[in-house]
């Protein structure tokens, strides 16, 4: 007979008791720690996703054109003339002034400001030039004025590629404008063969 000072006795959890209740705490601590990292994760993303946007937005607002030293009076429509300028470049990260240097020659009353990279892989072209000036075109039998050292290309005064040549197009040409009589340059863009006289800048002034 049991003892009546005995304890009475306890609910032994049966096995089954005994997941319920760790599935429970299992899916408290998981729902918790689950709830916390993402909180965490916004927090350290947030400023991130801010930083990653806002130079695009700082670039956008801040690119225009670059002041050069330049007047139209500087070039002329028999061969380019190369000159140097300090491009202020606002990319996604920095804002800042670097050198650069471009052929300019006109045509149809307007600037060619033509870039010096080569279309092919983006090597630096070579002009016809001595002692810093423009001579006659020196290159192919003096048909090209304009010579890519790295692989051969050729291209005439106009900046456009021999039909032989590795490069696919013309050279970039620049935007402009020009204020209170200096030339001020902007973004370059691409031509085609098909499209190499096509030039959006406005014409100068006689």
């Amino acid at each position: 007979m049991a003892d009546q000072n005995q304890a009475p006795f306890e609910h032994d959890p049966t096995p089954i008791d005994v997941e319920q209740k760790g599935l429970t705490r299992r899916q408290f601590l998981t729902y918790a720690l689950g709830g916390t990292g993402a909180f965490m994760g916004t927090l350290i993303a947030a400023p991130l996703v801010v930083s990653a946007f806002d130079p695009l937005h700082r670039a956008a607002a801040g690119s225009g054109y670059s002041k050069t030293n330049w007047k139209v009076t500087d070039f002329n429509e028999k061969l380019p003339t190369h000159v140097t300028f300090q491009q202020h470049i606002d990319d996604a990260w920095n804002s800042s002034n670097q050198p650069n240097d471009v052929y300019v020659i006109i045509y149809q009353k307007k600037l060619m400001i033509m870039s010096h990279v080569c279309t092919h892989l983006g090597c630096h072209v070579d002009g016809s030039e001595q002692n810093n000036k423009s001579v006659a075109p020196q290159y192919g039998g003096g048909k090209y004025w304009f010579h890519c050292p790295c692989h051969g290309s050729m291209y005439n005064i106009y900046g456009v590629n021999s039909p032989t040549s590795p490069a696919p197009r013309p050279l970039d040409l620049y935007t402009y404008r020009i204020n209170n009589g200096y030339v001020e340059v902007g973004t370059n863009f691409q031509r085609t063969d098909a499209t190499w006289d096509v030039n959006p800048n406005p014409p100068i002034s006689d």
